[in-house]
């Protein structure tokens, strides 16, 4: 069946609406989602209820996972994922699946049975060997690169980061076509404004405001790992200053020097966009 593939929404409803606006994902009879369809966008409840409409088959991503220990994210470092929790209140991620097997493939967040874990195109061979004997295809996100990677009799795919593509080009949502054999790499064009005002109208850009920012200037920009430099960098000022991350000190004290596009404060940055809005 002529699937539509995507991985890593991340709440970012305006490109999930851009996908399924295509003739690519019109034509097709079958969504399924590889994990991370929440956290980072603003709008995580809309993307689950989109997909849910559409029959999709969505995957547990280390995102989901998360949401399910709500114990173990109270410092500051955790507070988008708390107001994500918030907006997705009455919604129950918990069944959903951390494999799915189709014919001889293996679909999955991150590698087999592991949502976190994280590799890259090196990698894949290695990981492509400890597949089980009739597995010969493995698609999968979590990084947000797309690849498309052979190695022995084996195949291993990604289709990309809908929601927070790292490729270098901005306002793409990426995703993939999946037809039999062919494994077809797709993008569709979205406005990131739209997310600056939900960030403001959901409690992210007060509550996290460092945090949506950066998320923000991922979907513009297209910068790779953009959140993860931000995460080091605050570690860093925190070690200095005899703090951790989950301290919103450190934070604070992390905003003049952190890696962001415009020389200006995070206040100075929401306050402008609120403006705009």
């Amino acid at each position: 069946m002529r699937t539509l593939l995507m991985a890593d929404i991340h709440g970012n409803f305006a490109a999930l609406r851009a996908i399924l606006s295509t003739p690519e994902a019109q034509s097709c009879g079958r969504v399924i989602s590889l994990g991370d369809q929440v956290n980072f966008g603003p709008e995580s409840r809309k993307v689950v209820e989109t997909l849910r409409s559409l029959g999709a088959t969505m995957l547990m991503g280390n995102h989901e996972e998360r949401l399910l220990h709500p114990d173990d994210f109270s410092g500051y470092n955790w507070a988008m994922l708390r107001v994500t929790a918030r907006q997705l209140s009455g919604i129950s991620l918990a069944d959903l699946p951390v494999d799915v097997r189709i014919g001889s493939a293996l679909l999955t967040h991150g590698t087999p049975g592991d949502p976190y874990h994280l590799v890259y195109p090196p990698d894949l061979p290695e990981v492509l060997k400890a597949l089980p004997e009739d597995v010969s295809l493995l698609i999968s996100g979590h990084n947000h690169l797309c690849w498309d990677v052979t190695s022995g009799h084996r195949r291993a795919f990604n289709p990309g980061s809908a929601g927070l593509n790292e490729t270098g080009t901005g306002a793409r949502a990426m995703f993939a076509i999946w037809d039999g054999d062919e494994l077809t790499p797709c993008s569709a064009s979205y406005d990131v404004t739209e997310n600056a005002r939900a960030y403001l109208s959901g409690g992210f850009a007060q509550e996290a405001p460092e945090m949506s920012r950066m998320c923000l200037q991922e979907m513009e920009t297209g910068q790779y790992q953009g959140v993860l430099r931000l995460i080091r960098h605050v570690k860093h000022v925190a070690e200095g200053m005899g703090l951790t991350i989950a301290d919103r000190e450190a934070w604070l004290a992390a905003d003049a020097a952190a890696p962001w596009r415009e020389p200006i404060s995070t206040a100075d940055f929401w306050a402008r966009k609120e403006k705009e809005a």
